[in-house]
């Protein structure tokens, strides 16, 4: 892919905690190992970093969020994780985001060089990899605009564990209303988003894991709910 190489900063959102010791470790393994050569892990927006006890929730996030759903304050963090990255300057971009439980192929960035974008195509952001397969070519001939690189289908999850960020984006997509991978599925006629199918994957969560949303939603979940003896 064009302007994407070893060198494309590369951010891996995790929770830094005692729970995502073996995610950050694997991840490490698969940057190394793939060639990433400016990569950095950074910290997640947690509950307790973004103080919603204290101050509340944030403005930009409405719909299903409000400050006394207090179960669901890790999917709005994991939001606020991702949103991070959508206003970045032209200068800063592209970039690459993936969480810390993603699986990366160690050819990575051969598969992705014979991927690329016809000229006339201005993108926002690429999935790296699909599960849901609904997205793939076969469902839909109609979208696939070059070899490998498919147009996401509408009101379809591709999952944001792994993606290219091209332009800036975040003024199309708030206010926000879901989650940060629901959200882009229902606004692909704002947000001019893509999908790489490919066989081996660029990248895949790996299901033994909890993910970066399902670690924190986990947390506030006991937090708000104790167990009594």
């Amino acid at each position: 892919m064009i302007g994407i190489n070893e060198d494309t900063p590369t951010f891996v959102i995790s929770t830094l905690d005692e729970q995502s010791c073996d995610r950050v470790s694997q991840v490490k393994q698969h940057l190394q190992r793939a060639g990433f050569r400016h990569w950095q892990i950074i910290q997640a927006k947690t509950p307790e970093t973004e103080n919603f006890e204290g101050v509340g929730l944030p403005p930009i996030l409405q719909g299903r969020w409000r400050t006394d759903l207090q179960h669901m304050w890790g999917s709005a963090a994991c939001t606020l994780s991702h949103i991070q990255f959508y206003d970045r300057p032209d200068s800063e971009l592209p970039i690459i985001v993936l969480e810390d439980d993603v699986t990366i192929h160690p050819n990575f960035f051969q598969i992705l060089d014979a991927v690329n974008f016809p000229d006339q195509i201005q993108w926002d952001l690429c999935h790296l990899s699909y599960f849901n397969s609904q997205l793939g070519s076969q469902k839909n001939p109609t979208r696939v605009v070059a070899p490998h690189l498919i147009q996401c289908a509408p009101n379809q999850v591709a999952g944001a564990y792994s993606y290219i960020v091209n332009r800036s984006f975040l003024e199309r997509f708030t206010p926000l209303v879901e989650e940060v991978d629901c959200q882009l599925a229902h606004l692909t006629d704002e947000i001019a988003s893509y999908v790489i199918e490919h066989e081996p994957k660029l990248t895949a969560p790996d299901f033994r894991l909890d993910s970066v949303r399902m670690s924190l939603d986990h947390v506030s979940w006991h937090q708000n709910n104790p167990t009594t003896d």
